[in-house]
């Protein structure tokens, strides 16, 4: 038996004795668990397969088609096809009344563009994933999106590009590859007409691990996801990222300099780190080689990739809108022990991936037979951390440190508040010498100026806050630079 079909089974059958909820879902995904992993055979025709991207997107979901559409709910969902690299099918359900009905597709569901014809599309398909709309007004906003893999990004409304969320990271960046946990199976729980959020449960699969995963929308000003998760692993895992966070970084402030019109592209440019003492700030980058940062974090340590550069000018794009992409931070509840945050950054020569991973590895090893239980927040939007005093506002380096044993590292901290003494660099080098440092008065805020010569054998670590009166007044600003 199929291991989707296990799971249908069981929330079935609780169907007819009780309300279909989250106690089924997490049971499925501990009845799975207790199984060999069988991964979800791709049943795509060969021609789906080899659709390039844009002939993928304009195949159009038509809105009059939506789950819910015209029935005076405050939630509809327009789901995706099947094609190009979003292949696998993945089980969508309604929950409506406590009872669950498949929700099938049909090629009359979707507006074709010239690419494909319409004739050729398989009438059992399914649904390669969905998006949430939110109603305001006479309206509809998009405002969730689970589409490929355990991605899932949110937003109000919902931008092209940004930030992303996926479930789960496993094994990543380590020399024997990372494993992907995907999302097989959605429960829709139909709202009630007053509802101001949206829920859905989702079954997590891959060889070491099952989940069970509840996803509550709230979309008002902003979006914000709830998500609580059940995980229960079949074998060892040599390293689990709890509350992945991806984004894009090709070039900035920071570099590298391409041969691009824009003067930045990036849909994010720095790691916020907030635990009860301070804030980090980690800027992005866009390493030559693999890259990958470990910053020691205390429990429940709240994070996000944030876009803070909003000038227009900075990016001059108008269709993609690097200036308007969606911050996300992760607000942890339960499960998150203390352990170690660690950002991987890959290089890339275009926009059109992710190269950016932020995750939080805790101290204690997973082993086969285990059980994990997670809550935490996602909010997504624009300038959704307070600003504080010393924010960092923007980092230049040059020359880049993998050309020259000396480089630059310039870096501009927003106004400090408060009054008090001028402040103070207080620098830590680790892998390296400080040579010269400078802090000056800029704008409203100030600039320091380190010049560091690197030893050849190892990695630099730097970190950077401005200090006066005995106290912190800013910021750490943190950076590394990996080895040869």
């Amino acid at each position: 038996m199929r291991l989707w079909a296990l799971s249908c089974l069981v929330l079935a059958g609780a169907a007819q004795a009780a309300d279909v909820g989250w106690p089924q879902a997490v049971e499925a995904a501990r009845q799975r668990a207790e199984q060999p992993y069988q991964p979800t055979p791709v049943t795509l025709p060969d021609w789906l397969q080899q659709l390039d991207p844009q002939a993928w997107q304009e195949i159009r979901f038509d809105p009059s088609a939506a789950l819910w559409a015209g029935q005076g709910l405050p939630f509809s969902v327009r789901f995706h096809h099947r094609g190009s690299i979003y292949r696998p099918a993945v089980e969508m359900r309604e929950i409506a009344e406590g009872q669950t009905q498949p929700l099938r597709f049909a090629p009359a569901q979707f507006f074709y563009g010239p690419g494909v014809d319409r004739q050729r599309v398989p009438g059992d398909l399914g649904y390669a994933g969905f998006t949430v709309y939110a109603r305001r007004g006479d309206s509809w906003v998009p405002a969730l999106e689970c589409l490929g893999g355990s991605f899932l990004r949110a937003g109000m409304p919902l931008r092209p590009g940004g930030a992303r969320a996926r479930a789960l990271a496993i094994d990543a960046g380590l020399p024997s590859g990372e494993e992907f946990p995907a999302f097989t199976d959605f429960w829709l729980v139909r709202p009630a007409p007053d509802a101001r959020t949206f829920t859905a449960y989702a079954l997590l699969d891959s060889p070491r691990v099952s989940g069970a995963y509840r996803i509550e929308l709230t979309a008002g000003t902003s979006a914000v996801t709830s998500i609580e998760a059940r995980l229960f692993f079949r074998d060892a895992v040599g390293k689990i990222g709890l509350g992945p966070l991806s984004s894009m970084f090709w070039h900035g402030e920071i570099g590298p300099r391409v041969d691009d019109y824009r003067p930045e592209v990036h849909s994010s440019d720095g790691l916020l780190i907030t635990t009860r003492e301070r804030r980090l700030w980690r800027p992005l980058g866009n390493p030559p080689r693999y890259a990958l940062h470990t910053v020691p974090v205390p429990q429940s340590v709240a994070y996000g990739l944030l876009q803070r550069d909003r000038d227009f000018a900075h990016y001059q794009d108008l269709d993609v809108a690097y200036h308007e992409q969606p911050d996300v931070l992760l607000e942890p509840e339960q499960g998150f022990d203390a352990g170690r945050l660690e950002l991987l950054e890959l290089p890339v020569e275009d926009p059109y991936n992710q190269n950016v991973l932020a995750y939080v590895v805790p101290e204690r090893d997973v082993n086969a037979g285990d059980s994990l239980h997670l809550r935490y927040r996602l909010r997504w939007g624009v300038a959704l951390a307070a600003p504080g005093d010393g924010q960092v506002q923007a980092t230049r380096i040059w020359p880049p440190p993998d050309t020259a044993p000396t480089s630059t590292y310039q870096v501009d901290f927003g106004p400090l508040g408060g009054g008090g003494a001028a402040p103070r660099p207080l620098v830590k080098v680790d892998g390296g010498t400080l040579e010269t440092k400078a802090l000056q008065p800029f704008g409203d805020g100030w600039r320091l100026a380190l010049t560091v010569r690197r030893r050849d054998d190892r990695p630099l670590t730097l970190q950077a806050t401005l200090v006066s009166d005995g106290s912190r007044r800013s910021e750490t600003w943190i950076y590394r630079v990996a080895g040869p």
